[in-house]
């Protein structure tokens, strides 16, 4: 009797470009002495989502573990996923990595070797045995795929090929790398300042409020966004006027507009056309600093935002979102008409060309028109609109 070992297996990887992805993974897989297997779309389809039928694959295919990965996002900022699992089908890391251009950097090939490693580890260097015997090399499993030992002919490990054999110039920066992860998903931060301007426009029926209109007021701002694996994030902003005076009675007195935004998405969608739902928390505010009665009154909402986002890529790194939200108030600051409060809630429409410039830097030109609805029963109802253009610049790592 002899001891074969079980072989660890590299099932591809999907997404447009993979060949390029797959070229560049060949040396380190070769190198671990991991082998190439194929397998239908829907096996690997699971694999990659992790579902409940991952296990019960993995087990099937009799090996001592399984390499598997995805290419996500847009153009703009695409990726590499890539799960590894043991024999027993436990999801033993899943990590990501930014793909720029010319794929995958240097530094990240290497923590894929590192995660490699550090998942199976035992497998590469101590793997498992499992008797055969000589007379019979058959699988005693009719349900082993061809090319594991004691079946047909192994196929062929990775071809050996140098993804940066042409001389280039070695990149200098590492932030951007996903680091060996152990079954968590990968975390992406974007931070960025915004500078824009702001105007309003308040009708209201006669015997309600006071109406307003202004010019656009310069606005300075910050946007930050927190990614967890590819699909879901946390974003929030915040903004308000640099400088901004309103006439009261013939004199100019200091005013403001801010707003502040708190929300969650996740992609249903991902491709060349990406959608993903929103839910969040929002608040927009006006005020003027007098006491005076002889104008319109501060305003202030807090509302719920329930909404979708939809991304369209239009190369390599440019994207164009649309945004729609509907904004039920829960809270704020509001004028009483004939002692009635009024029902609110508000509608916001916009849109944003994203560049992503570099590995590290993104560019966004946004703008979005929000429109305020309030009804006081019996007494009438008033409109408040606000326009909105940012530019923001900032970093993505």
């Amino acid at each position: 009797m002899v001891f074969a070992q079980l072989a660890v297996v590299f099932v591809g990887v999907t997404g447009a470009r993979h060949e390029q992805i797959e070229k560049q993974l060949a040396p380190a897989l070769d190198k671990a002495g991991v082998v190439q297997l194929t397998v239908p779309d829907k096996d690997r389809s699971a694999l990659l989502k992790h579902t409940g039928a991952s296990r019960e694959i993995v087990r099937k295919l009799h090996v001592g573990g399984v390499v598997a990965g995805e290419l996500t996002g847009t153009a703009k900022a695409r990726r590499f996923r890539v799960v590894i699992y043991d024999g027993a089908g436990k999801l033993e890391s899943e990590s990501e990595s930014p793909i720029s251009a010319k794929g995958l950097e240097r530094v990240d090939l290497d923590v894929f070797a590192t995660n490699l490693d550090s998942a199976l580890g035992a497998e590469l260097k101590h793997p498992k045995a499992q008797p055969t015997t000589r007379s019979d090399p058959k699988h005693d499993d009719s349900d082993a795929p061809p090319g594991l030992p004691g079946q047909k002919p192994a196929p062929k490990a990775v071809a050996k090929v140098d993804p940066f054999s042409a001389p280039e110039e070695q990149p200098t920066t590492t932030t951007a790398a996903a680091s060996p992860s152990k079954g968590g998903p990968a975390v992406h931060v974007r931070a960025g300042l915004t500078l824009g301007f702001v105007g309003r426009s308040l009708s209201a029926d006669a015997g309600t409020i006071m109406p307003y209109t202004s010019t656009p007021v310069g606005t300075l701002g910050v946007d930050a966004r927190l990614g967890f694996g590819a699909r879901f994030a946390v974003s929030g902003s915040y903004e308000h006027t640099l400088v901004m005076h309103s006439d009261v009675s013939g004199t100019d007195v200091t005013s403001g507009i801010g707003r502040f935004r708190i929300a969650a998405s996740y992609d249903l969608v991902q491709g060349s056309v990406e959608l993903a739902p929103v839910v969040g928390l929002g608040g927009r505010t006006f005020g003027i600093d007098t006491t005076s009665t002889s104008r319109t009154p501060d305003n202030g909402y807090t509302y719920v935002i329930v909404g979708a986002e939809l991304g369209k890529a239009l190369g390599e790194r440019v994207a164009l979102r649309g945004l729609f939200e509907f904004e039920p108030a829960i809270g704020g600051t509001q004028p009483e008409v004939m002692g009635v409060h009024a029902a609110r809630y508000g509608l916001d429409f916009g849109a944003a060309l994203e560049i992503q410039a570099t590995r590290l830097i993104f560019l966004r030109g946004a703008f979005d028109y929000q429109l305020l609805f309030s009804s006081w029963s019996g007494a009438g109802s008033a409109t408040d609109g606000y326009y909105t253009a940012t530019l923001a610049a900032g970093a993505a790592f």
